[in-house]
């Protein structure tokens, strides 16, 4: 059976769930099924009902109810699989929903607010883009437009490492997702500013290396155009930005109006290669547009061990 595109609906039942809208675009694209779950565990609810175990539950009895009425509702309830389920530790509830499904994706609505509010409320999103097994796809309300705009943010390595098999994978779901959903596909490669005295430790994997700031530049640039090219990429497809690589990246979407930025998950060891975890868990407290995190092929889950 084809693995589920999972979404993980907000806990306010009044909510216009766009993970939900969202998920069912991309399981509708994929032929894939589609599960919704949502913790439906009210704090509130058990204060106010008490120790009283009948009483408790039929007010969860109630609060189900609503819940399946609100699904029906949004979407299709024969199209889908529904779990509602009552845990006081939603991460763990999650945990064990996610290892239970294996599901393809996990699509969550990521928080709206701005600043220092984002960062305090997105231990969920952290957890799920350092630990599921799977890609996770972070949204915001607004909607993806006829045919979405998708940019991959790659990393293409060094001559020593001619084809980064992140980058393969992120550019693989980047140009898979654009195609399924109709959409247009681009590509970047962000050279993160560095200090002088980090240019010869960046010299050290280009071979040849004579110094020069420039020089590393223009040999990242090289490599994202051979590894675009090799891949099928238009040069009209491909955007090589300066700067630090999280705001650089919100930066760029947010000035070109892009709907899914897609990046990886893996440590870098240079400091201008940075597209790691942190990275992806930055541009999703700064950028406007959606984020599909990707993990790297052989990935272990931390949940699994």
């Amino acid at each position: 059976m084809t693995a589920p595109v999972l979404a993980i609906l907000d806990s306010d039942l009044k909510a216009p769930q766009p993970a939900l809208y969202k998920a069912r675009q991309v399981a509708d694209s994929t032929k894939a099924p589609l599960h919704v779950l949502v913790n439906a565990y009210s704090s509130a609810m058990v204060r106010a009902v008490g120790v009283d175990h009948e009483r408790q539950d039929a007010a969860r009895a109630q609060i189900h109810k609503a819940w399946q009425n609100r699904i029906s509702e949004l979407t299709d309830r024969e199209r889908c699989q529904l779990s509602i389920l009552w845990h006081k530790d939603s991460m763990a509830a999650l945990r064990e929903s996610i290892l239970d499904l294996q599901p393809a994706m996990v699509v969550v609505h990521t928080s709206e607010e701005s600043g220092l509010r984002r960062h305090l409320f997105t231990p969920r999103d952290w957890q799920l883009i350092r630990k599921a097994p799977c890609p996770v796809l972070c949204v915001h309300g607004r909607q993806w437009p006829h045919a979405p705009r998708v940019l991959a943010a790659l990393d293409p390595g060094t001559e020593e490492q001619p084809q980064d098999a992140l980058a393969v994978n992120v550019l693989g779901a980047a140009n898979h997702f654009a195609g399924n959903l109709g959409g247009t596909l681009r590509a970047t490669h962000v050279l993160d500013e560095m200090d002088d005295s980090l240019i010869l430790l960046v010299g050290e994997a280009i071979p040849d290396y004579s110094g020069g700031m420039e020089k590393v530049r223009q040999f990242y640039r090289d490599r994202f155009q051979a590894f675009g090219a090799a891949h099928g990429l238009g040069p009209d497809q491909m955007t090589v930005l300066t700067g630090p690589v999280a705001p650089t990246l919100a930066k760029y979407c947010d000035e070109h109006d892009m709907d899914v930025l897609v990046v990886g998950t893996v440590h870098r060891n240079l400091p201008e290669r940075l597209l790691l975890g942190a990275t992806a868990e930055s541009v999703i407290t700064r950028a406007s547009t959606d984020v599909l995190v990707i993990k790297p092929q052989g990935f272990q889950s931390p949940w699994q061990a």
